[in-house]
Order: structure tokens, then sequence, then C-alpha cells
């Protein structure tokens, strides 16, 4: 991952979220449940490999239709794999 912040990376998540829902970025609530966001599992697969590619993040889809929110999404990019 390039040298981003978690700050950067919520913003960078929350534009992606609005591109596929259609709304601004700042109507994108960060702490909301992304389950409660309205993204269908098809949109989620879809996102998690546009994610991927764009931003470098690796995400799964379930990661983008669970009860996790944008920001404890963007803070477990920085957390190191466990072994």
């Amino acid at each position: 991952m390039n040298a981003r912040t978690s700050a950067e990376l919520v913003s960078q998540l929350q534009e992606e979220f609005a591109g596929y829902l259609g709304l601004e970025p700042a109507q994108v609530d960060p702490e909301l449940p992304i389950d409660q966001l309205g993204l269908d599992s098809l949109t989620a697969a879809q996102m998690a490999v546009d994610i991927e590619d764009r931003l470098g993040v690796s995400l799964f889809s379930k990661d983008l239709s669970g009860r996790a929110t944008i920001a404890e999404l963007a803070a477990s990019a920085f957390r190191e794999p466990e072994p």
C-alpha cells in the first residue's frame, strides 16, 4: 500500500461508494454500517475489484456487504496481516 493515511483512504472509499450509489461523497457516512448503504451482492463484488484496481486495497465483496463501516475498512487496511 502506498503512503496514505487512514483518513485519506476513508475519503477515497466514500468517493467509490458514492459513485456506485449515485450520491455525493459527503452523503456517504463512513460510520454507517455498509450493509445499510444499499449495495447488492453483485455490485459489491464489482466494487471490490474496482477498489483494488484503483486504490490498491484488497477487499472481499463480503467486506462490502457486511456490518463493517467504511472507517473500519480503511483502518483494517493499515493493520498487519495475521500470520
